[in-house]
């Protein structure tokens, strides 16, 4: 039984220190999305023409993918001990610009392999960082309002420089796209300076200082197993799919591929901007189950219309079933972990933990799609992948039971719910 859903918030006025830290923190999210967009379908398609086959591809991705299966938990235990969460932050954006910078002048196999290590270490810790950040900024009935507004100035960036890498890439050539996001390293690290999260003064706070509790009390919770079930079944289902889409494209677009490959990142980009906030609204009203299955949903169907679309230019309209499963799993994934692991001290662990299920789904996503399309064709790589994203969305309905505050949930004894 749910007590009467909650409108969505309007913020407080910001106090002098938010007044600094609130846009700070937005534009910081849109520059280090930037930053991303060098990373994953430009690959593909920069390795592709350097005669890398779908397998090799896959394998350099899983290799990453592994590394930040091991560095998810690491990276967010370091993050929730961290007095000051924007020190790891800044060595994670440093060590992203040197991963850029070893794929743009040593496209070979050992400097690839060593850039997406480093990128997948750095990334694990970055995540969670910017989510504590952000907890930290806000009192508990604005976290969904912030965490859908990380999510908007995310897309603006990521689709913003996608635009900017395509063009570069296309009239430039491939390398200068890492060179660019190796660059927008220096305007996030500018602006993590601007930052200084009010300590202990919110009471969401707690879930991103000192911990309180024993992990495996966090490891006790239904809700837990729940999202990283979820968050592991949604990367396995998405994380390979423009990596296929790219590597296709490359063979029947030629030059055109990296622009129509820029294309189809912006796509989604623009209908997270659009949805992010309504979706961080939604959740206080409606719940976060069943906004996460919607969203899931959209995943088997993008799969097959892939496997059954051979025109290059037909993939970009495609890509807004992206946005919205994107923005679900952006905008409720870290909220189901601040109302899990709220007044524990844990929040970062969790976010480390469920990272840790994503990534290992990503990790097989990758090898398992590029290896079936190399060995049955590329439909069968998607058939793979829409059979993930129908896991996921049962996932989503029969494994997670609902966080929204005001909801009775069937949380063991072993780890009491705290509001």
């Amino acid at each position: 039984m749910a007590t009467s859903a909650p409108k969505c918030p309007i913020p407080a006025p910001a106090a002098p220190a938010r007044s600094v830290a609130i846009p700070a923190l937005d534009w910081l999210n849109f520059f280090i999305a930037a930053m991303q967009a060098g990373f994953g379908p430009f690959i593909a398609v920069y390795l592709t023409e350097h005669r890398w086959t779908q397998s090799e591809i896959g394998i350099a991705l899983s290799v990453g993918a592994i590394a930040g299966l091991v560095s998810q938990v690491p990276g967010g235990a370091i993050v929730d001990y961290a007095q000051r969460k924007q020190h790891p932050l800044a060595l994670a954006v440093f060590a992203i610009s040197l991963s850029a910078l070893a794929l743009a002048f040593w496209p070979a196999p050992l400097p690839v392999l060593t850039g997406q290590v480093l990128h997948s270490l750095a990334s694990s810790v970055q995540v969670p960082a910017i989510a504590a950040i952000s907890v930290a900024l806000v009192s508990r009935h604005e976290v969904a309002e912030r965490l859908g507004r990380n999510a908007r100035w995310t897309s603006l960036g990521y689709g913003t420089a996608a635009a900017a890498m395509g063009i570069v890439g296309t009239y430039a050539s491939d390398r200068a796209v890492f060179l660019f996001a190796a660059l927008l390293g220096l305007p996030a690290l500018l602006l993590i300076d601007r930052i200084h999260p009010m300590r202990q003064r919110l009471p969401l706070a707690r879930a991103a200082s000192a911990p309180s509790r024993p992990p495996h009390h966090l490891l006790a919770d239904p809700r837990l197993l729940g999202i990283a079930t979820c968050a592991a079944l949604y990367q396995l289902a998405n994380a390979a799919m423009l990596q296929l889409v790219g590597g296709e494209m490359t063979r029947r677009a030629g030059m055109d591929a990296t622009l129509i490959i820029a294309a189809a990142l912006m796509v989604p980009q623009a209908v997270v901007a659009a949805l992010s906030p309504w979706y961080g609204c939604a959740a206080d009203r409606f719940g976060r189950r069943p906004l996460l299955a919607l969203g899931f949903l959209a995943l088997p169907v993008r799969a097959l219309l892939f496997a059954l679309v051979g025109d290059p230019f037909v993939v970009v309209p495609l890509q807004v079933l992206d946005g919205i499963s994107s923005t679900a799993f952006a905008v409720l994934a870290p909220l189901i972990i601040a109302d899990i692991t709220e007044g524990t001290g844990r929040f970062n662990l969790g976010m480390g933990l469920v990272g840790l299920a994503g990534g290992l789904g990503g990790a097989v996503s990758s090898t398992l799609a590029g290896t079936v399309a190399d060995a049955f064709g590329i439909g069968a790589g998607f058939a793979v992948l829409a059979a993930a994203g129908a896991a996921a969305t049962l996932a989503a309905l029969l494994t997670l039971p609902e966080t929204r505050p005001g909801f009775i949930t069937t949380a063991p004894a072993t780890y009491p719910i705290e509001r």
